[in-house]
């Protein structure tokens, strides 16, 4: 049996994608599923499980005509009906689809045009659609599997149509998929048409960073994703394994700063932070060179992306001490600033893994410097996404994974600030009332031409207002054995394709293990 061993540095809570919420537990289940369509990183749209579609004149109807040829894991067939219940299951906001129902935009309705053909019907144009469509959250799943486990059943039991058939999962040790023998509908982004080289993955929960790297130097693991920067040159020296980087586009880790909780609420505030923080010396610091450094709202890796954004905020303490001082923040005796009586204090809301207790410390040392006292909340992933969307911080790292500006809509969009939304800035309507306006016209635009320079705009407009202070690109690092070859990863950077991927000896040649 080929059976391929992959140290993973986070356990989902699960692994239904209409309904999760954590973006990297598609590392794992990725390969269970297809999409209607798939994404190339020019931004290109390529068949996937749709053969092809069509826009009508208004953009407000897309047509898809499906494959005839594919089934679900259980054997029940795929067809028009199956992507008008996954749809409308992901839209039901009963099921508080956090990231797939948010992803649908103006979605109204889905209908069965014939057995393998559907068409999508948008209350107004919505330039994501493809884009979404292109992504594991909206994935088709299969309604007999969902109507006989239940969501919660299907959230430890996930049915789709990809490469892989979900196997297992073992609380607190791994995720194990297998090969899918029937599969024969691989999309073109692949070169492996049929099915997988790879019988079985095996994902194991390693969240310790050290623990994770011996497993691959002591043979527990044949790969290992994220691999800690500070790894990577002992792990290129070894001299038996390949150390790869792939750039994650979309929303950079950025400290969100919330505006509507003083003082974060002061533009004058916010100028201060983001002159404050040496974004150089601490993605130097925390990723020791091999992480780049972020700029704006949106990486440099991705489509649409402002390269103006780099000349605002330059790290200078001087001129982030004398904006506090304009505002009226002064230093008392006791050596920390005050107005109008109150403390200048903000808290910094942290998970107590990755870099996260990192960026942390590294805030608290370089706001010091201007007076600014900073306390770290650390708070478990789960409190960690409700307080941020409760708006309880005044900073908070956030980033999204997407592959193109368009997903800055989700993040700086007023309508994404309430309790239950990814808008951790916690913007209304009326602040930075420009913004909203042009996200819209911009989510209307289908033309990569026409919708880029609006949301290079965008970027803009964060950055004059001071909504986050950009901190660094995501990165996937991935340490493998030289044995192992193929391994890819989508449009986005983030989520892999195994289709390609192989087992061989130290000199490439493929066995069986």
């Amino acid at each position: 049996m080929k059976r391929l061993r992959i140290g993973v540095h986070y356990e989902p809570s699960g692994i239904d994608p209409h309904i999760g919420s954590a973006e990297l537990a598609l590392q794992m289940t990725n390969g269970v599923f297809d999409t209607l369509v798939n994404k190339t990183v020019e931004g290109d749209y390529l068949p996937g499980l749709a053969e092809r579609y069509q826009v009508s004149d208004d953009e407000c109807c897309y047509t898809f005509f499906l494959r005839s040829d594919v089934h679900f894991h259980d054997g029940t067939p795929f067809n028009a009906n199956a992507v008008k219940f996954s749809l409308d299951r992901a839209h039901n906001p009963e099921n508080q689809s956090q990231l797939a129902g948010s992803l649908l935009g103006s979605y109204k309705s889905c209908r069965v045009i014939d057995e393998f053909c559907v068409e999508i019907i948008l209350d107004e144009p919505y330039a994501l659609l493809l884009d979404a469509l292109s992504q594991g959250w909206l994935a088709p799943v299969s309604p007999a599997a969902v109507e006989k486990l239940g969501n919660a059943g299907f959230a430890r039991h996930p049915v789709g149509t990809g490469p892989f058939i979900f196997d297992n999962w073992k609380a607190g040790e791994s995720l194990t998929i297998r090969r899918n023998p029937d599969y024969a509908w691989a999309p073109p982004l692949v070169n492996n048409p049929g099915a997988a080289s790879v019988d079985e993955i095996e994902f194991r929960f390693l969240a310790d960073n050290a623990l994770r790297t011996a497993a691959l130097l002591d043979d527990v693991v044949d790969a290992i994703f994220y691999v800690t920067p500070s790894d990577c040159a002992h792990l290129r020296e070894h001299g038996a394994f390949n150390v790869e980087t792939w750039p994650i586009r979309g929303i950079p880790v950025s400290m969100m700063m919330n505006i509507h909780r003083s003082p974060t609420s002061e533009l004058a505030v916010r100028k201060a932070i983001s002159h404050a923080v040496d974004r150089d010396a601490l993605v130097e610091e925390v990723f020791h060179g091999e992480f780049e450094r972020a700029y704006g709202p949106v990486s440099q890796f991705t489509l649409g992306y402002e390269p103006a954004v780099e000349k605002y905020y330059p790290f200078n303490s001087g001129l982030a001490e004398a904006l506090l001082n304009e505002a009226g923040w002064l230093y008392k005796e006791d050596g920390k600033r005050y107005k109008n009586g109150q403390p200048l204090k903000v808290q910094f809301y942290a998970l107590p893994v990755n870099f996260y207790p990192q960026f942390g410390k590294i805030v608290t040392r370089m706001l010091a410097d201007i007076g600014i006292e900073v306390e770290v909340v650390q708070l478990d992933p789960v409190p960690w996404i409700r307080a941020g969307m409760a708006g309880e911080h005044h900073l908070i790292p956030q980033g999204k994974y997407a592959s193109s500006s368009q997903m800055l809509s989700f993040v700086y969009h007023s309508r994404h600030s309430g309790p239950n939304g990814y808008g951790w800035t916690k913007r209304s309507a009326n602040d930075v009332p420009q913004l909203d306006p042009l996200i819209e016209r911009a989510e209307k635009t289908l033309a990569m031409a026409d919708f880029v320079p609006l949301f290079q705009k965008v970027q803009t407009l964060v950055m004059e207002n001071a909504l986050a202070v950009p901190l660094h690109c995501n990165t996937n690092i991935v340490a493998t054995k030289k044995s192992i070859s193929g391994i890819r990863f989508d449009a986005i950077g983030a989520y892999p394709l195994f289709h390609d991927t192989r087992i061989g000896d130290s000199e490439g040649k493929e066995v069986a293990v």
